[in-house]
């Protein structure tokens, strides 16, 4: 007789408390930490707030959520195991050993409720969610993380070929135990996704009494957030008749951060007008794709005899890697430049950019040698880990030097630059990217998530200069369109300098 989800979950969780939090990191490749993250984020409590955090495990919610608002967390766990962990881990979390079927808590005890990867080891989805609606206050949120599965077909059989052979053979490599759940976990997640539904799980969430379902997706589908929160009396009356919502009963949410209109500036400098063919040029971010491209010219142009077939491969392999790849899977995560290209587009370019990139890398090891085949894995590791917004990539430092040194080594590398000057050529360019980064981030987020931007600036001749968005980003973006132009402009003079003059 098969095991029930309740007996599972006892069975797959004894024995990993000490190595669950480095284990999650590593079968994720970094995903579950920036999951939790975007949970921690929606939860919007305040400082006097007491938060309830279900299947809390080691404690990895609590403590950020505690730590993000300064508010009293108590995790709430039925594995003593875990329990230890989170204990050990963190003195200041109250921690009470219980199922989340039936909570030891009178109603509306919490401000908020949160709960990770939970449902699919309960025996009434339904039934838990209304235990966990009972304990919280109206008004409160609920946030909760689950693994998905992608919705494109191409990225689903990617995802089931890592869950079916990926997650079991590392976590054998970590111990017996993870070996056992890495095998469990993707039954277990497709199982319940054919079980369940989204849409079924916004009812079970709005059957409960939580208005304002809201579902975010993360990397590709694999991971996914919902939100909600728990409606009043006359909220809970009202979406008996209907769809629920606040527009039809006029009352302001409770506990919600601000709003975040567009920013009161226009699009990127090298962007167009949303639509059509303009989307294409938009996520091809011509002048930084060129920029970046510049790098590989840079590389080849170390080398005392350049090769322009192994040139030019380099240039159309990164521009496939960096220009097509990497952006179009950038897009595909909350479509930060507003195209309006297809998903299943996206997921097409990006694959056919890295398979591209790929094969032109496995060309240049059968005329260099096998040993380039190394630089071509890590090539496509930085896109995928770029696209997936791991923080090794994502990050300044780590944008850097992998889209400004790794050009340069790799186009020096297959010219047969000189080791020293390799070197010294790759930590220039990774300085230089990290500097594009430094000026973009802050004209990004200005033009993306600025509500308003005011103020002035007294000079001490008595004159006062109004601050708004357009002045806050002219400078720095006319500092991007220069620095493009002046790298791309000394990489092209430099590898024809050393062609002339061979």
């Amino acid at each position: 007789m098969p095991s029930s989800p309740p007996d599972d979950a006892r069975r797959i969780f004894t024995g990993i408390g000490d190595t669950y939090e480095k284990a999650g990191a590593l079968l994720s490749f970094g995903q579950d930490a920036r999951w939790r993250a975007r949970l921690v984020e929606s939860v919007q409590a305040a400082p006097g707030d007491v938060v309830l955090d279900v299947a809390t495990g080691t404690g990895l919610v609590a403590r950020a959520v505690s730590e993000r608002y300064g508010c009293q967390v108590v995790g709430l766990d039925r594995s003593s195991d875990m329990l230890s962990a989170a204990a050990e881990r963190d003195g200041h979390i109250s921690l009470v050993r219980g199922r989340a079927e039936s909570l030891p808590f009178p109603d509306e005890s919490f401000d908020h409720l949160t709960f990770t990867y939970l449902m699919r080891y309960v025996n009434d989805p339904a039934a838990t969610m209304r235990e966990l609606a009972r304990v919280v206050r109206p008004g409160g949120r609920i946030a909760a993380l689950d693994f998905g599965v992608p919705s494109n077909p191409i990225l689903r059989m990617l995802w089931r070929i890592y869950a079916s052979i990926g997650l079991p053979l590392i976590g054998r490599a970590i111990s017996r135990e993870w070996a056992g759940v890495g095998g469990f976990l993707r039954g277990s997640i497709e199982r319940f996704n054919a079980a369940h539904s989204q849409h079924a799980l916004e009812s079970l969430w709005r059957e409960a009494g939580l208005v304002e379902v809201a579902v975010t997706r993360l990397s590709f589908g694999a991971g996914v957030v919902m939100t909600a929160r728990r409606a009043d009396a006359t909220e809970t009356l009202s979406s008996r008749r209907g769809p629920p919502g606040l527009g039809r009963l006029g009352r302001r949410p409770i506990a919600r951060g601000p709003s975040v209109a567009s920013a009161p500036a226009g699009a990127a400098f090298y962007a167009l007008a949303p639509g059509s063919w303009r989307d294409y040029w938009t996520l091809l971010h011509p002048p930084y794709t060129a920029w970046h491209l510049s790098y590989v010219l840079l590389g080849a142009a170390l080398a005392p005899m350049p090769d322009p077939p192994i040139v030019a491969g380099a240039l159309v392999a990164f521009f496939l890697a960096v220009g097509v790849a990497a952006h179009s899977f950038d897009e595909l995560q909350g479509r930060p430049l507003g195209t309006r290209i297809p998903t299943s587009v996206l997921v097409a370019l990006g694959s056919l950019g890295l398979i591209g990139a790929i094969a032109l890398g496995i060309v240049a090891a059968a005329m260099l040698g096998p040993w380039f085949l190394v630089l071509v894995v890590i090539g496509a590791a930085l896109v995928v880990s770029y696209g997936l917004e791991m923080p090794i990539v994502h990050s300044d430092v780590g944008f850097a030097i992998a889209w400004g040194g790794f050009p340069v080594v790799a186009s020096a590398v297959a010219n047969g630059a000189p080791l020293v000057a390799t070197a010294a050529a790759a930590i220039g360019a990774s300085l230089l990217s990290l500097a594009q980064r430094r000026l973009s981030t802050p004209v990004r987020r200005v033009r993306r998530k600025a509500e308003e931007v005011s103020g002035s600036v007294r000079y001490r001749d008595g004159t006062v200069e109004q601050i708004d968005a357009e002045r806050l980003i002219s400078a720095p973006e006319s500092a991007l369109r220069l620095i493009w132009l002046a790298i791309a402009a000394i990489s092209i003079g430099t590898l024809l300098a050393r062609w002339t003059s061979g």
